[in-house]
């Protein structure tokens, strides 16, 4: 082979040499080069046959190509991924206090209103005409008291009829009083900064307490709710923190703590309600909106994890692996069982059963079994 080789070069330079038969130095020194180059290759083949040998493992006719993970410690950590409910803090459906033709709406739906801002006016002219009428009783009443009183003062009349006078000026008093204060009702205002969800009457309609005339939604302030089963109980404490994430907005996702725990399990499905206090600056999420939920519920610093997938099981529900082994100075997969201790997406922390720097056959572990002759990729 090393002969054909030199042959080939000499020849290559042979040819060269037709384009340039005068420089016969320049041939011989380019043989040289090429010779040297040839040397230079058979001692980096000696270096690798070397390494190969020492190895001591031989590629079988017929192995099965297999990828491989070397088993080391890392951090395992368990989420509990439940689904949740976005909810508003605030919310309010507004009703007159009083009774009446609606005089004006102000607001429109979808409007953003302040706390304070009037959102309509009940007609008050009927409040009005009994305030005036209350009015001009309680002036003869005034003048019919403070003469009773007078003469009560220098013993003269009966007592009846000075209580009487008096009576009738407190209740005429208390009447108006009240008519002011449904006069002050008559404006209904926005109890907190919110959106107008929903307008249910309209101007000219008749408005009456009790009868639904508002929806109102405050975004800024949300929280996210969930039921958790019982059995969770001792892995939840107020301040842990909770990853949350929208299917809605998979690009939105925040970390945020528990705000609160109930203090009641609900005897229909046995779960307890949890609230975690969001920000919604943006007014991006909406009420109702589904929320999912991951609670750390278990986590280990240093253990062995592996690939989820790679974990099959027997007949007899046993967990195993295939991890590389030797016979005869050949590679071959080896059936190793473990023990699961606990899996969270893609990953799975074993117990029992497999040792730091064993090789873990992660790719063609479905094509192997055990004793398979493999080679490593």
């Amino acid at each position: 082979m090393k002969n054909i080789l030199i042959l080939f070069l000499v020849i290559a330079s042979l040819s060269s040499c037709k384009n340039n038969s005068n420089d016969l130095s320049s041939v011989k020194q380019q043989i040289n080069d090429h010779r040297m180059e040839i040397v230079n290759l058979e001692n980096k083949i000696r270096k690798l046959e070397k390494i190969l040998a020492d190895s001591n493992v031989t590629i079988s006719e017929g192995s099965i190509l297999v990828g491989v993970k070397k088993i080391e410690t890392e951090k395992f950590v368990h989420y509990l991924d439940i689904t949740g409910n976005v909810e508003t803090h605030l919310q309010a459906n507004i009703s007159p206090e009083i009774n009446g033709l609606i005089k004006r709406v102000d607001v429109s739906e979808g409007e953003y209103v302040t706390k304070g801002q009037t959102l309509a006016i009940i007609d008050t002219e009927i409040i009005r005409n009994s305030i005036d009428e209350i009015n001009t009783q309680l002036e003869l009443a005034k003048t019919m008291y403070q003469k009773q009183k007078e003469l009560w003062d220098k013993n003269i009349g009966s007592e009846i009829q000075y209580l009487q006078a008096k009576n009738r000026k407190e209740s005429l008093e208390s009447k108006l009083r009240t008519l002011n204060s449904q006069m002050e009702k008559a404006t209904i205002t926005a109890p907190f900064d919110a959106y107008v969800e929903t307008v249910f009457q309209k101007t000219g309609e008749f408005g009456s307490p009790g009868r639904q005339m508002f929806f109102l939604v405050n975004l800024k302030d949300l929280k996210v709710t969930a039921n958790i089963s019982e059995r969770y109980i001792p892995y939840l404490h107020i301040g842990d923190s909770v990853d949350i994430s929208f299917p809605t907005f998979p690009d939105l996702k925040m970390r945020k703590p528990i705000s609160v725990i109930g203090a009641v399990i609900n005897p229909n499905n046995r779960t307890i309600k949890i609230q975690i206090n969001i920000n919604n600056n943006d007014y991006k999420l909406k009420p109702n909106i589904i929320a999912t939920l991951s609670l750390s519920d278990e986590s280990v610093d240093s253990t062995i994890v592996i690939p989820a997938i790679v974990v099959k099981n027997d007949a007899k529900g046993n967990n195993y692996v295939y991890v590389v082994d030797k016979s005869n100075g050949k590679l071959i997969s080896k059936k190793q069982y473990v023990k699961v201790s606990n899996s969270y997406g893609n990953k799975t922390m074993i117990t029992e059963g497999l040792s730091i720097n064993n090789k873990l056959i992660v790719d063609g572990y479905n094509l192997v079994k055990n004793g398979s002759k493999i080679h490593i990729k």
